[in-house]
């Protein structure tokens, strides 16, 4: 008798939860959502430019391995060039030797990026996989 009772008191409170809305109006949830953190905007790392979120996370790889390679801050490379490329294999256009890479055609992107006088060419892929492939 006692778990009818509680069935009971359970199945009008909860009939009776939706009184006093409007019947066109949305109901409102129940439990609140907690508030969501604010995502920052991905900021452009060529300046003046519109570059796609595969493109920004590429060329922000390419700007932090040419940081770290030439030893100096990430305030000093600036980036010259980004195109979109299709590599003709996963090496990206920079085979090494003794390496065995999927023969499938791989869309990526060509970075130039300079920094005191040097000039480092990036291949990369659309998931910022880079690899320097010339410093001159």
């Amino acid at each position: 008798m006692r778990g009818a009772r509680a069935w009971l008191w359970l199945t009008l409170i909860l009939t009776l939860g939706g009184c006093g809305q409007n019947p066109g109006s949305p109901s409102t949830p129940a439990v609140a959502t907690p508030p969501q953190p604010a995502v920052a905007p991905l900021v452009s790392p060529v300046p003046g430019s519109n570059l796609s979120p595969d493109q920004q996370q590429a060329v922000a790889a390419a700007l932090q391995d040419a940081a770290t390679h030439l030893g100096v801050a990430a305030s000093e490379v600036s980036v010259q060039q980004i195109e979109a490329r299709e590599w003709g294999d996963s090496s990206l256009g920079c085979p090494q030797p003794g390496i065995l890479y999927s023969q499938i055609v791989t869309p990526g992107f060509l970075i130039v990026i300079n920094s005191r006088g040097k000039q480092l060419e990036y291949h990369s892929d659309t998931r910022a996989r880079v690899v320097l492939c010339r410093e001159s």
